[in-house]
């Protein structure tokens, strides 16, 4: 090979480089089934039983719920465990079509609920890592289930696992409150329709080889506004969209806010829903009915979009909006 076919292969050698290195430098979410999509089986009951739970993922105490739109409606107990139309709530995934269910809150017994998995690989001593999950309270489900909002969901990293082999009879072993989490939310959640992001960062202090997520404090240091008529004695969690990366870009933090939140109203006068997204692109969106039945869909323009809607029944209806990565659920009320 003479200097100048030596000089070009260099070059091409180095601009495949270019391209290659920024993929193979680009962070991992360290979590395996982050959204829970993947499964053996469609989940056909509550609990985290077996063959009906996310795989990779497990009960860490009592029996949390495993949700997801491959449930088969027909019987009973997969109606319960469906999305977005389930026993304890109506709510699309934040992210696929599947996500989780735990108990948060129980006024009488400290009754906690906790799902965890083994990390993909160890966390590093003194590296930051950046974590995320979106959340939401359980409402409107097909038992009439309301309970309270609460606070205090969140991510705890540990050294040894303690799954449950058996979600039944003998059950697994105790997880003491820590009144700690490497992630927690310490503002109430209230937000029934669209899903709240949870996100942070720490560095880690140890090898932590497990993740668990849910309410790791107790009643007395827990915050619970009721929703009647349970009046608040349980709250129920819904989670979706889990990562732990050392790349702040995987889990979406911004310098500013994540996204501008979408405004959806009826006009009585004209029979026109009037929605605004705030933003330079279109989106497209569809209302979906109490039934989980999408009857519209439809793209809108970015500032102010108004939509006929001669021929609804009265009742309230979900429009779920989409723009890029961005997703957002507004409820509205048909008179």
């Amino acid at each position: 090979m003479n200097s100048g076919q030596w000089y070009r292969t260099m070059v091409v050698l180095c601009c495949c480089l270019l391209f290659v290195v920024p993929f193979l430098a680009k962070a991992q979410n360290l979590l395996p089934n982050p959204s829970f999509e993947l499964t053996d089986t469609c989940p056909y009951t509550t609990g985290f039983q077996e063959g009906d739970r996310p795989l990779y993922w497990q009960s860490w105490f009592n029996s949390p719920d495993y949700f997801h739109a491959c449930a088969d409606t027909s019987i009973p107990s997969g109606a319960y465990v469906s999305v977005p139309q389930s026993g304890l709530s109506f709510q699309y995934a934040q992210d696929g079509h599947a996500y989780v269910g735990y108990y948060s809150f129980n006024n009488n017994e400290q009754y906690r609920e906790y799902i965890g998995a083994t990390l993909n690989a160890p966390l590093t001593v003194g590296e930051t890592y950046y974590l995320s999950f979106w959340a939401n309270i359980a409402t409107g489900g097909l038992d009439g289930y309301v309970g309270g909002f609460c606070n205090n969901m969140g991510m705890l990293f540990t050294m040894t696992s303690n799954a449950w082999t058996n979600v039944g009879w003998p059950p697994g072993p105790d997880f003491p409150f820590r009144n700690y989490a490497h992630l927690h939310r310490s503002e109430v959640l209230t937000d029934t329709v669209g899903w709240t992001q949870v996100s942070g960062s720490f560095v880690a202090d140890s090898a932590y080889q497990y993740v668990v997520l849910g309410n790791f404090f107790d009643n007395a240091q827990t915050q619970v506004l009721p929703i009647p008529p349970l009046n608040g004695e349980n709250a129920y969690c819904l989670v979706d969209n889990v990562s732990v990366s050392t790349d702040p870009a995987a889990i979406g933090i911004h310098e500013g806010p994540l996204m501008v939140q979408p405004f959806a109203a009826m006009d009585g006068a004209t029979g026109t829903l009037v929605i605004s997204w705030p933003g330079q692109e279109q989106y497209t969106g569809e209302i979906i009915d109490m039934s989980g039945r999408a009857v519209r869909t439809f793209t809108g323009c970015a500032a102010r979009h108004q939509l006929p809607l001669h021929g609804f029944s009265s009742g309230m209806y979900v429009v779920r909006l989409r723009r890029g990565m961005e997703a957002a659920f507004v409820k509205f009320v048909m008179p």
